[in-house]
């Protein structure tokens, strides 16, 4: 039987969010090392206009790093073929003619578009890029910042109040 339950939380993201007791804080979680490399040449276009938008959204923050890559090709690639496959059934409608000819059918497309998106979702999630994988993350700058950073400022704050 699997892991139940939700999937634990990352140590940095505990403490961005405000996590204090040292119990429910992991000082050697690994952390990957190693910046986001440059964007795959062999995806296609679509999917690379995508890369440019996650990379240009998230790069500064230092969360994307090199571990990270095969995420961030597969994320960028479902998206660029959920958009494909989702402009085709707009054109082709949900229902189309049998193989008889003669009765209408669930459009086949139906089902790539919705295994499409719910990989979307969950990608998106995983990487930071929904509003609910970013609620309570805070920063005085506004940025993402390291776990140990941040538990220096919680630390240092205990000392002075």
């Amino acid at each position: 039987m699997g892991r139940r339950g939700p999937p634990p939380t990352p140590t940095a993201l505990k403490l961005l969010r405000g996590e204090t007791r040292p119990s429910r804080i992991n000082r050697h979680e690994p952390q990957p090392v190693g910046e986001l490399g440059p964007m795959p040449p062999d995806i296609s276009p679509e999917a690379q206009a995508v890369w440019r938008h996650v990379v240009g959204t998230l790069g500064h923050t230092g969360v994307l790093r090199a571990a990270d890559s095969d995420i961030v090709r597969i994320y960028c690639q479902t998206v660029a073929r959920y958009d494909k496959t989702s402009r085709l059934l707009d054109a082709s409608g949900p229902l189309i003619t049998g193989a008889r000819g003669r009765e209408l059918v669930k459009n086949p497309l139906h089902q790539v578009v919705r295994d499409d998106a719910m990989l979307v979702r969950s990608l998106a999630g995983e990487l930071g890029l929904t509003p609910a994988a970013r609620v309570g993350l805070h920063d005085a700058n506004g940025r993402a910042t390291s776990a140990s950073t941040i538990l220096e400022r919680l630390q240092a704050r205990r000392r002075t109040g």
